[in-house]
């Protein structure tokens, strides 16, 4: 017995050490995970979860932009923002999860490209995979350096915590080099919609390029785009014909070049609508009216009843979905934006509407505005791209010229002009306002909001403030590293 107990205990220690030492075959482990091309698919889709988070794309990041925006207020705990004197504690913390959900889809893709490469599986699929991986991280990237500067680049998952703030030049370096990764490899047609193609990586190259003023690279890639013809503006001849593009059972439209994909289902849904609308509305359960329009904003002051855009966008009433009772919009808070609405959800997270994050009309525009200020004026071409985006929205034939509603006439300064009102109108709820107007200067950003608010912009208002979990943990950082103002 003591024989075949001292035999058995051999045995069993051996095999307890054989497991300590080999890596685990019984469950999931970073080690033994990625081995196939469904490992791959599986790795490069978690990717997209930060970004589709309430706390990104999902709702915040845009209410934070858009209640800085000059024809939107923010309202409740979002009201600070519109004060332009930098942000409060709540929306600090707003600021610091968009930072986390950003870093987290980085780290995703990072360990996409360190761990997909060794795979065996076919090599046009790994590369259009590894440039997926790039696409995303060149996204999250671009949202970071427009929002806070300069900021750690981590390329690596095995990058030390320990990590100096790369300047912004740096980031855009890389931001380059992963979109130009995406033009070679990513497929012209996505398997899915929501994929990204070599489409979608030069319009976000371009709008790259526009950011750095770099015109003639703008230029060059949208007009690429808009040569391909893959893409093309949805016809719109009343109002209800911009739910081919916004609708919440619209899974694609020809103008979808890049967008976040929801569902009702699953608790997938696209949070953002219950934010902008107001206490259960047709349009959404629940309701929280976070921004809302005045009649005093200039933009919505001066914009044409005529474009079919204003009806789409705004509402001053609504019918109350429970009640049945018409509800008129509060006096001092009139306009709620009525863009993303689905009319069968039923929960927070049940609504199907898709966040667009590039469109046909991005194209278009960006060449417009891009032609116009490496040529010193606009061309022909320039005013087309400009007015076929405009006919659409009086709900005329996009490529057949309009003396009623066509832009004419304007010199260099007026044309960029029109370009950023017309970028207002069509993107208007979809984040792009604030950004765009930082591109056109501090000085001309405090004048446009002085304007339309009589509020003054401080310094911190134009750069959200590096988290302090962040400033804390990373011992490469160090007080004079924070963003002024915080």
């Amino acid at each position: 017995m003591k024989k075949l107990l001292y035999i058995f205990s051999i045995i069993l220690f051996t095999a307890c050490s054989k497991t300590l030492e080999e890596v685990p075959i019984d469950r999931l482990s970073e080690e033994n995970f990625y081995q196939t091309a469904q490992d791959a698919e599986t790795a490069v889709n978690a990717i997209y979860a930060p970004f589709r988070e309430l706390g990104y794309y999902g709702g915040f990041y845009m209410l934070l932009t858009e209640s800085c925006s000059d024809y939107a207020n923010g309202r409740g705990s979002f009201g600070p923002v519109s004060e332009y004197n930098g942000l409060d504690g709540a929306n600090i913390g707003r600021a610091e999860t968009i930072w986390r959900f950003a870093y987290q889809s980085i780290l995703r893709a990072n360990i996409v490209l360190e761990r997909v490469p060794p795979i065996t599986m076919d090599d046009n699929k790994k590369n259009e995979i590894l440039a997926e991986a790039r696409f995303l991280r060149a996204l999250a990237y671009f949202d970071l350096v427009r929002n806070w500067g300069g900021v750690p680049l981590r390329q690596s998952s095995n990058d030390p915590t320990d990590l100096p703030r790369s300047t912004e030049q740096e980031v855009y370096n890389l931001i380059i080099a992963d979109l130009n990764t995406g033009i070679a490899n990513l497929p012209t047609v996505p398997a899915i919609p929501g994929r990204p193609t070599v489409g979608a990586a030069k319009t976000l190259l371009a709008y790259v390029y526009l950011t750095l003023e770099n015109w003639e690279q703008a230029r060059n890639l949208a007009k690429e785009v808009m040569e391909e013809g893959i893409y093309q503006l949805v016809p719109v001849s009343t109002v209800n014909d911009f739910e081919k593009v916004f609708g919440a059972d619209v899974v694609t439209s020809s103008e979808d070049i890049f967008s976040f994909k929801y569902s009702s289902s699953g608790g997938l849904g696209f949070q953002y609508l219950v934010y902008i609308h107001g206490e259960n509305t047709l349009y959404a359960p629940f309701g929280f009216r976070t921004i809302y329009a005045r009649e005093t904003f200039p933009l919505i002051a001066n914009w044409s009843d005529s474009d079919l855009r204003k009806e789409f966008n705004l509402y001053d009433s609504y019918i109350h979905r429970s009640t049945g009772a018409l509800v008129q919009l509060p006096t001092n808070e009139p306009y709620q934006f009525r863009k993303f609405k689905d009319l069968a959800s039923v929960a927070v997270d049940a609504s199907a509407n898709d966040m667009p994050v590039l469109r046909y009309a991005d194209v278009l525009f960006i060449y417009a505005e891009a032609a116009n200020q490496l040529e010193g004026g606009p061309s022909t071409e320039a005013y087309e791209a400009l007015n076929k985006v405009r006919r659409r929205a009086y709900g005329l034939d996009v490529n057949t010229p309009n003396p009623q509603v066509d832009w004419a006439g304007l010199n260099q300064q007026s044309f960029r002009d029109a370009v950023f009102q017309e970028r207002a109108y069509e993107f208007m709820v979809e984040g792009k306002r604030w950004n765009d107007l930082k591109r056109l200067g501090r000085d001309q950003v405090r004048a446009v909001i002085q304007s339309a608010k009589g509020k003054a912009v401080s310094d911190s208002h134009f750069l959200w403030p590096i988290p302090k979990v962040e400033m804390d943990n990373n011992n490469a950082l160090n007080p004079s590293d924070q963003n002024p103002g915080y």
